[in-house]
């Protein structure tokens, strides 16, 4: 299959997967989440699987349960992992750090993490851990943001169209401070801090270009009000019938269309997926 064939498949598969998501998250999570998901199905992981850092579980009921029960999940918010467990997607949901694994040796024939490497302040050790609990020949499955992720924002891009560098350049580290990024490394980098664990990368695709991550800087600002809902209520979205307003059913023909956004060489994320050598 080629590559523009891939993202054709990507984009047919989209629509529930999107709609899937903007029932539960705020739009500009919805977007990446979505993208994250069509592209973990592409994989075939094999169990026992792990998901590190697996959240209230939400993404792994969409991109991962549809292919057989995930056997574990790890995270070390407690808040979170009992969501995880509510939705019934994890045999064995845990709180626990992904610098600190409590499983043995091998124990995994597959493990992903999906956007948390990147939140991580001590990754060396995190990705030791990964390794060690990986199989020989096992598969890591992984998104992450890039070096490309504060450039490829609404705001600065025009604030350099303004001839406002410094701002521009501000504006991308607040960004990545809230959002509470310790690594957005280039590709080349992140497949060689992989290496230097035994994980060679064997596939790697960018997603999400500028064009898609001005509508996210964007909608941070739209989604604010999802902030007091996810205080009062425990969920960011009050109501879960999916998108049905006109709005709505535009916005989620937007994420759609950024679901093709893949291998085009200006993703502000990465995909790579990797095997532990022998």
């Amino acid at each position: 299959m080629t590559t523009s064939d891939s993202v054709a498949a990507l984009m047919a598969a989209a629509p529930p997967v999107v709609a899937a998501h903007l029932r539960e998250l705020p739009v500009h999570r919805a977007m990446i989440r979505a993208v994250e998901c069509l592209l973990m199905r592409t994989v075939d992981l094999p169990r026992p699987l792990l998901d590190v850092g697996c959240g209230d579980g939400h993404f792994g009921a969409v991109a991962l349960a549809p292919a057989g029960p995930v056997d574990s999940g790890a995270d070390p918010n407690l808040v979170r992992v009992r969501e995880a467990a509510a939705r019934g997607v994890y045999r064995l949901p845990l709180v626990a750090s992904a610098t600190h694994l409590p499983y043995a040796n091998a124990a995994f024939a597959s493990v992903v993490s999906n956007c948390v490497l990147e939140h991580i302040e001590h990754l060396d050790e995190a990705l030791g851990e990964i390794g060690r609990v990986l199989r020989p020949g096992g598969r890591l499955a992984i998104t992450v943001p890039t070096q490309r992720f504060a450039t490829s924002l609404f705001w600065p891009r025009v604030l350099r169209r303004l001839g406002s560098p410094a701002a521009a350049d501000a504006y991308g580290r607040w960004f990545n401070r809230i959002s509470v990024h310790h690594h957005t490394l280039t590709p080349e980098a992140w497949a060689a801090r992989l290496a230097q664990h035994g994980l060679i990368v064997e596939q790697s695709r960018d997603y999400l270009g500028p064009r898609a991550m001005g509508f996210f800087d964007l909608s941070h600002y739209y989604g604010a009000p999802t902030l007091l809902t996810k205080r009062l209520t425990g969920r960011w979205v009050w109501r879960r019938n999916g998108p049905t307003l006109p709005w709505e059913r535009w916005i989620a023909a937007r994420l759609v269309d950024f679901c093709g956004e893949i291998d085009r060489g200006d993703g502000a994320y990465v995909f790579c997926v990797a095997r532990r050598g022998g």
